[in-house]
């Protein structure tokens, strides 16, 4: 028989078996192989923490620095870097890793996370602007401008932005948030409602409970609340 059927597999006959057919089979292997293996180590803007872009950030702007330029290797760099920061090697190594293998600028990355989380959700098609801003990169701030519908339902509003900015895009450190009065220009800058919530208190909040839990628990996780009544 030509052909085999063990698992479904077929027998290969001389003509296939012939140096040239072996070598580009080789080749093809290999070439599949690097590319799954590229696949698989590149990371997602949801998996970069905080303390992840804050090291890679750091070491970007060390590397201006001249004493680190001059280091004639990549690992003397870093085991610099992460003695000034107060960090272990492998850390930093790590850190700077994952940020590097993004598809992308982080931040445009986090911006574009954040907006496509809030599709099917209580604010969808609400949310005005998301602007990251990380010119401290230990602490990045994301500002989120969105229309509300009524005083009674903002902090579900907010917990529910909150929420998907924690799950999205954990590098950010401190959410501030505006609400426009619900029959307000889109291009409104005037608030109606506004407050700041941390990484911490926005990991806090769970999705399925902000109808239960908005108004007598997650409310207290916002801070500097400024609020009229709409």
């Amino acid at each position: 028989m030509r052909f085999g059927v063990h698992l479904g597999y077929q027998t290969p006959n001389r003509r296939d078996m012939h140096p040239m057919n072996v070598r580009f089979l080789a080749a093809s292997a290999a070439a599949l192989t690097f590319l799954f293996a590229g696949a698989a180590s590149a990371a997602e803007i949801g998996e970069i923490s905080a303390d992840d872009y804050y090291g890679a950030k750091y070491f970007e702007t060390a590397l201006e620095h001249p004493k680190i330029a001059k280091q004639k290797s990549r690992a003397r760099q870093i085991k610099m870097v992460a003695r000034d920061i107060g960090w272990n090697k492998k850390k930093l190594t790590k850190a700077i890793d994952k940020v590097d293998s993004l598809a992308g600028n982080a931040t445009d990355l986090a911006k574009k996370a954040i907006e496509s989380g809030f599709k099917g959700t209580r604010v969808d098609g609400r949310v005005l602007d998301v602007l990251i801003n990380d010119e401290e990169p230990k602490h990045v701030v994301v500002y989120i401008r969105f229309q509300g519908t009524k005083s009674a339902e903002v902090v579900k509003d907010a917990s529910q932005i909150a929420a998907v900015v924690a799950k999205k895009a954990p590098l950010i450190s401190t959410l501030s948030i505006s609400a426009i009065h619900p029959k307000a220009p889109k291009t409104s800058t005037k608030s109606v409602w506004s407050a700041k919530i941390s990484a911490t208190s926005m990991s806090r909040i769970q999705e399925k409970r902000i109808e239960d839990y908005a108004d007598r628990l997650y409310g207290r996780m916002f801070e500097e609340v400024k609020s009229l009544p709409f």
